[in-house]
């Protein structure tokens, strides 16, 4: 029996973390957020799976702080979303779309850091690391990320 399950009053955002398809169900009402592996998609339907506690707190850990975020551009606040988390030569780096373009317009990406509370964003000014960066986005998930 195949069942289908729909959470009105929830987000779902499905995102990457290093080579894992993962989604992030989030009520803001209890500010309360469930994650699944994706195990399998077939268009519009995705098989999920429990990545297991251990795992689920790891990655919660640490994408807690990061994975809405709010960027101040030019006049405007925009709302953004994590797209991918992965590693590059010891570092770590951070993808996000327009959390309210449908579909998202454009991506943007930050150095992620850890601070004394948790992880933080650091903006990326060294031209040869963003083109480096901007380079390994596209050949990790330029075919899930709909990058041209």
């Amino acid at each position: 029996m195949d069942l289908m399950f729909t959470f009105p009053k929830a987000e779902q955002h499905a995102f990457f973390y290093e080579e894992a398809h993962l989604l992030l169900i989030s009520w803001e009402r209890d500010d309360k957020r469930e994650l699944y592996r994706v195990a399998d998609q077939q268009q519009a339907v995705l098989q999920l799976d429990y990545p297991g506690e251990l795992y689920r707190e790891r990655v919660m850990e640490l994408i807690k702080s990061i994975f809405f975020i709010s960027v101040q551009e030019e006049a405007d606040t925009n709302k953004y979303v994590l797209a991918a988390y992965f590693h590059m030569q010891d570092q770590a780096y951070a993808v996000y779309y327009e959390r309210d373009a449908n579909p998202p317009k454009e991506l943007i990406f930050f150095r992620v850091a850890e601070d004394g509370h948790g992880y933080g964003l650091d903006v990326i000014e060294d031209v040869a690391e963003h083109q480096s960066v901007a380079q390994e986005i596209e050949e990790r998930y330029a075919s899930f990320l709909h990058i041209q």
